[in-house]
């Protein structure tokens, strides 16, 4: 039994691999003329910004080191002068600062300190023309400060305070004149806030009613309108007072709907629609109320995008390329501008396939050969509302090229797949999933011979991974499992609100008692396990809290059998909630490299 704690700078040695590359926290300038976001690559310890040029005939990514590196909590926000702010929160408060442009030769660039506070939040918004960026401070007692940025260097302009927690905020207007503000308090509604005078008013929408969206030179707003017992989407227009109009065949559109932006008209909606394990792109005309697909590779829309006359811009993965902005000029005439300098060539292309289980099918995206290749991952996603898609994994990709095959995935629970799929594990939280997981866990097993399958899951995939292993010890090698969770209940006892109020929706307090598992708790489940494990977790995770890890690899140590397979604890200093991604996150992928490569007769 084995427990260690990472160090951030600790070396990566072995033979120098191609270098991938992994993007999030994408975000765009006012005028949509840069994007910005974090990125992490096998050669830096740190994640660092990526400021995207867009104003060319292509788009051109260039890094930007700081100093101390980033983690993935920290959020770039790009200006239309190709500035660079970055929000940077942790357990010791939020700080803001300017970086003006990119130094050479890969020196870190000058920052300026903007902001800095200790308790609450800061939260960065693109501005107008007239307003290079907003900064809404939230003081942790429920109130939220609004700050104007004027540009640059200069110090931040208080334009008001607000009595509530404000959880988004939609430019109404292309002066800079109205801003539209969501309240967490839902008696409080939609509030509009003129930052030139600091005056409040109400957006007034109808009760229950959401802003989404709003295209400022057409005065038209997206909202979410309740109805049937759900939401659907809902279209008027800035000050009438006719009723919000629903159009039939835009909520009739099948699949998980993310709107992602209008048009400077507002004609003209782009939505993300995803089924299965890959994303498509409509655009549906709203006066005529018309879909319309335009083609994009097999892959993953990511929910930030910018729609100016320029053109639409989009992030986008596919399963052979990394996450990055795409460009559609003319959506009439799609033509998509991909990055210049990015090196496509040589990535492992996935495939989605569908195994037996024992309620129908389960659809997996694959990397390799399952039944051939030396090594064989099933690898659980987390969520539980989410799925796995054909958009660029980092890991995944890794895998591949070590000659491990990748089974991922989309078990009952997993969103993409119709109402009744994503439901099933409503009211029980490894119920149907595990169910889904062992059938296919045999399947592959039987047709490997002597070479059993290896398990790797993150957060809720992190758990039943650990409940597979739990459920059958035999038909497993080896797991990584990366921030886990205890049950349910325990989760729902010390997680955030956010935690709870997911878990108080899907019933993940509810025990299973009716089959020989019974309750899905693994600190009552631990002498069970009894394969080579490792268990990753960052240290400020805010999602997961690490004592739920601590207290399973105490609980693990103290029911081990002696002659069982070791498990080795690994908690990493300054990371959140995806430490493969996070602070030293290079370093932490190749542990897990190296405890997946090792051979069934190895300890890890």
């Amino acid at each position: 039994m084995v427990s260690e704690t990472m160090s951030p700078a600790a070396a990566v040695t072995g033979v120098r691999r191609r270098p991938f590359v992994h993007r999030l926290n994408f975000r765009f300038s006012s005028g949509g003329g840069y994007a910005a976001c974090l990125a992490s690559d096998d050669r830096a310890p740190a994640m660092y910004p990526e400021l995207w040029d867009l104003t060319g005939p292509e788009p051109r990514p260039r890094a930007v080191r700081t100093r101390d590196g980033e983690t993935a909590a920290s959020v770039p926000l790009p200006t239309d002068d190709g500035g660079l702010l970055l929000c940077r929160s942790g357990a010791y408060g939020s700080r803001l600062t300017f970086a003006a442009s990119g130094a050479e030769g890969g020196r870190p660039v000058e920052e300026v300190e903007l902001m800095a506070v200790r308790r609450g939040g800061l939260r960065l918004l693109p501005g107008t023309a007239r307003t290079p960026a907003l900064v809404l401070e939230m003081d942790g007692d429920g109130r939220t400060t609004v700050w104007r940025l004027p540009g640059g260097a200069a110090p931040p302009e208080q334009v008001t305070r607000v009595p509530h927690p404000i959880g988004g905020a939609v430019w109404l207007d292309e002066h800079g004149h109205a801003l539209a503000l969501t309240s967490g308090e839902p008696e409080a509604g939609t509030l509009v806030l003129d930052p030139a005078r600091g005056a409040i008013t109400s957006l007034g929408l109808p009760d229950g009613e959401h802003l989404l969206l709003a295209a400022p030179r057409g005065r038209v707003l997206l909202t979410a309108a309740p109805g049937d017992g759900g939401y659907r989407l809902g279209v008027r227009r800035l000050g009438d007072p006719a009723p919000t109009a629903l159009p039939d065949r835009l909520n009739a559109v099948e699949g998980s709907v993310v709107p992602l932006a209008l048009d400077p008209t507002g004609r003209f909606l782009a939505l993300s629609v995803t089924r299965r394990t890959r994303s498509h792109l409509l655009v549906h005309d709203l006066t005529a109320d018309a879909p319309a697909e335009i083609e994009l590779p097999p892959g993953a829309l990511h929910p930030t995008a910018h729609w100016s006359d320029a053109g639409l811009r989009l992030v986008h993965s596919a399963g052979d390329r990394p996450t990055g902005v795409i460009t559609i000029a003319d959506p009439s005439r799609p033509r998509v501008l991909a990055p210049t300098g990015e090196d496509w060539s040589g990535w492992a292309s996935p495939r989605a396939r569908e195994y037996p289980g024992p309620a129908g099918g389960t659809e997996a995206v694959v990397y390799g050969d399952p039944a051939g290749a030396p090594r064989l991952v099933v690898a659980l996603h987390g969520g539980p509302e989410a799925a796995w898609r054909l958009g660029f994994d980092p890991l995944f990709q890794r895998l591949a090229a070590e000659e491990i095959a990748v089974v991922a995935p989309n078990q009952r629970g997993s969103t993409g797949y119709g109402a009744a799929h994503r439901a099933g594990i409503q009211g029980a939280w490894g119920g149907c999933d595990l169910a889904d997981i062992l059938h296919l866990g045999r399947h592959l097993a039987a047709g490997r011979g002597p070479d059993r399958p290896m398990l790797y899951g993150a957060s809720y995939g992190a758990y039943l991974a650990l409940l597979a292993a739990a459920a059958e010890p035999g038909l497993w090698e080896r797991a990584v499992v990366v921030a886990p969770f205890l049950s349910g209940r325990l989760l729902h006892e010390d997680g955030p609100a956010s935690v709870r109020n997911l878990i108080d929706r899907l019933g993940g307090r509810e025990e299973i008692h009716d089959d020989d598992l019974g309750p899905r708790d693994l600190l009552r489940l631990a002498g069970r396990i009894r394969l080579p494990l490792l268990i990753v977790h960052g240290e400020h995770d805010p999602i997961i809290p690490v004592g739920h890890s601590r207290r399973l690899h105490e609980r693990l140590r103290r029911t081990r059998h002696p002659d069982a397979a070791p498990v080795t604890y690994l908690e990493v200093p300054g990371a959140g909630h995806d430490p493969l991604s996070d602070v030293g996150g290079h370093a932490v992928r190749e542990r897990v490299l190296a405890f997946l490569r090792a051979g069934p007769e190895r300890a890890g």
